[in-house]
């Protein structure tokens, strides 16, 4: 046999011996560790005592010290020393791995309760395996879709789903559940019954002892009642701002007529007099106080327009929205400097007529992303686009400014921007803010396009 062949059968012997050896010493430390191992071998243990205390007394005791004591103190003596010798051992094998073993029980005991008692909480619970398959559902998950314990096991999570989700949803939320074994949110489901209600959903990945997912557990909560109040705030918020705009178009009719009519007719009669005054040169010096009220008047004048379209644009009634846009930006450029164009898709000859909810909720979120870039953005240009046609209404303001930092989450008190977002929520659209290639911000609407038909909505 080759020198090369034999190294090789000696290792495969050697390696085979050595798992042998690991298997034997394995399954007797098993044995050992279960209560018939132990039991046999203290049983082993109490023999091989018994054996050595009978050779110890018999040959070395009793020759010794045989003749000066009683039979009887011999017969004591044997089961003394078996006692003592073996009741270390027991303890050792078999009361004190009983003792730890209780505190085990006792503290996997509190555990179980612990989630018992959460299971059975007021919150709907869902359990389930790793391919999604349904195991295990509460009460409360019965007593909120309807479904009982029977009817859902071996179901997919699937037999809740409204249709309101498209797969994105879901494919991102199995993407935050792969990487961050967690994910929460608010879901719309559909009951037994075919109702779609509103819920509060988390769901926890439960790894194994390997770190692979074993099993989701879903945790929820009916918040119908949360977002019906939701909405009821949603109304009143919407009928708050539309009183507010009605009492701002108010107010602005009433200074345009009265006092811009009186203001009006002051510099009217200040010129009839200051014409009366410049045929005479002794009234020299008064015709100099009539030009100093005539200024005054024009101020009051501008002020007062000022003002009139600052509570209620009248352009925005007259021409439209895209018309209110481009004064508006104007006025902005006049202001503060700052570039401000309004681009719109569409010729102002074919502009549909806006309905006066969105035109001047629009009109107002445009204010209000001027008067952040005024003071917060930095920019040196803004460019507004506007386009309207059958299916949405599209607003978008962008700016080169500094935008929103990465992971900005809007606080409590950014009231401008929750401002916005309140607005666009009441006309059933959508807002976001993100930046444009370059850099800045960009505030982007968009509104179905029958928004503000149900202008006047009961609370």
């Amino acid at each position: 046999m080759l020198p090369g062949i034999q190294f090789n059968a000696g290792l495969i012997y050697l390696s085979t011996n050595w798992f042998r050896a690991r298997m034997v010493k394995h399954l007797l430390k098993d044995f050992l560790s279960s209560p018939r191992g132990a039991m046999g071998f203290i049983a082993l243990l109490m023999l091989a005592a018994e054996f050595l205390i009978m050779v110890m007394i018999e040959i070395v005791l009793k020759p010794v010290f045989g003749p000066h004591i009683s039979v009887v103190f011999w017969e004591f003596l044997d089961p003394l020393l078996l006692i003592v010798i073996v009741t270390p051992f027991i303890y050792v094998l078999n009361v004190r791995p009983l003792e730890r073993q209780k505190i085990i029980l006792q503290q996997q005991f509190s555990e179980l309760s612990i989630t018992a008692v959460t299971f059975e909480s007021r919150e709907g619970v869902m359990v389930t395996d790793a391919d999604n398959n349904i195991l295990r559902v509460n009460h409360s998950f019965s007593e909120i879709t309807g479904y009982t314990n029977r009817e859902a096991i071996g179901k997919t999570p699937g037999i809740l789903h409204s249709g309101r989700h498209n797969k994105e949803f879901y494919r991102n939320m199995w993407q935050i559940l792969a990487r961050d074994r967690f994910w929460c949110g608010e879901v719309w489901n559909r009951k037994k019954n075919g109702d779609i209600y509103p819920e509060w959903l988390a769901i926890t990945a439960v790894l194994g002892a390997e770190g692979q997912v074993t099993n989701y557990v879903g945790i929820f909560s009916d918040i119908s009642d949360r977002k019906a109040g939701e909405e009821q705030l949603r109304k009143l918020t919407a009928h708050i701002q539309t009183a507010r705009e009605e009492e701002k178009t108010r107010i602005a009719r009433e200074i345009h007529d009265d006092l811009g009519g009186t203001l009006t007719a002051l510099k009217m009669d200040v010129y009839r007099l200051a014409g009366k005054l410049s045929a005479n040169e002794q009234t020299a010096p008064l015709l100099e106080r009539v030009e100093s009220m005539t200024q005054l008047i024009d101020n009051a004048v501008g002020v007062t327009r000022r003002v009139i379209s600052d509570l209620h644009p009248t352009i925005l009634d007259d021409l439209g929205l895209v018309a209110a846009l481009e004064w508006q930006c104007d006025q902005f450029r006049k202001r503060t400097g700052i570039a401000c164009e309004v681009i719109c898709a569409d010729d102002k000859d074919d502009e549909k007529k806006l309905e006066k909810a969105p035109a001047i909720n629009l009109f107002r979120i445009f204010q209000e992303a001027l008067t952040n870039v005024a003071q917060h953005s930095g920019a040196t240009r803004v460019r507004v686009e506007f386009h309207q046609d059958d299916e949405e209404i599209n607003l978008s303001i962008s700016d080169n400014g500094r935008g929103l930092p990465e992971g900005h989450v809007i606080a409590q008190t950014s009231y401008g921007l929750r401002g916005m977002r309140e607005r666009v929520a009441q006309l059933d659209g959508q807002i976001r803010f993100d930046s444009p290639p370059g850099g800045g911000l960009r505030v982007a609407v968009t509104l179905p396009p029958a928004a503000g038909n149900n202008e006047e909505r009961k609370i």
